[in-house]
């Protein structure tokens, strides 16, 4: 320990380090004045046009930033971006639907329900789920989707709903051909 003069207060105080400048009651004092100053240096352009918070008027080159840091690099702005399509580790795609009602974690909805949707012209009825008839997950062909629910979602039904897709192709096969 070194016994040395605060340069704020010019009390002594006892530090481990010999570089310290200032005492335990004005080392806070300080940060606050630091936080202040830097505060002051920033130079606001006004709000970010997708969240409201306050932008920094520039960027690297001075460029003048309509975004905040956090909206900067949504979206189609990130290195990252793909299109707005993705495949999960459980292998169903999703798309980028921010405006969807039951898009998760407020963005991504699974391709199966908006194809689903979209042949059948209304949102998905609450507790219904979409079932690939074919099984295979990323399949997303509107006649092998059908929407069931989850206690029907049982290998009974499935092989119901199987049989009635072989019979429809079948009486397909048989239709004359014009």
């Amino acid at each position: 320990m070194v016994m040395l003069l605060c340069q704020l207060c010019g009390n002594g105080f006892e530090a481990k380090r010999s570089d310290a400048k200032f005492c335990n009651v004005c080392k806070p004092i300080k940060h606050r004045e630091y936080a202040q100053k830097t505060d002051l240096k920033r130079k606001y352009s006004g709000v970010c046009e997708v969240c409201g918070n306050p932008v920094t008027r520039t960027g690297k080159r001075g460029k003048t930033h309509k975004r905040c840091s956090k909206c900067r690099f949504l979206g189609d702005r990130n290195p990252a971006w793909n299109g707005g399509r993705h495949k999960s580790v459980n292998g169903y795609i999703y798309l980028y639907a921010p405006d969807h009602p039951k898009a998760n974690n407020g963005r991504y909805v699974a391709e199966h329900q908006l194809v689903w949707e979209k042949e059948h012209g209304q949102l998905l009825p609450e507790g219904y789920i979409i079932h690939h008839l074919n099984g295979i997950k990323d399949d997303n062909r509107p006649e092998n989707l059908v929407a069931i629910l989850p206690k029907h979602h049982t290998k009974g039904t499935i092989r119901e709903l199987l049989q009635a897709r072989i019979r429809d192709l079948e009486s397909q096969l048989q239709a004359p051909t014009s």
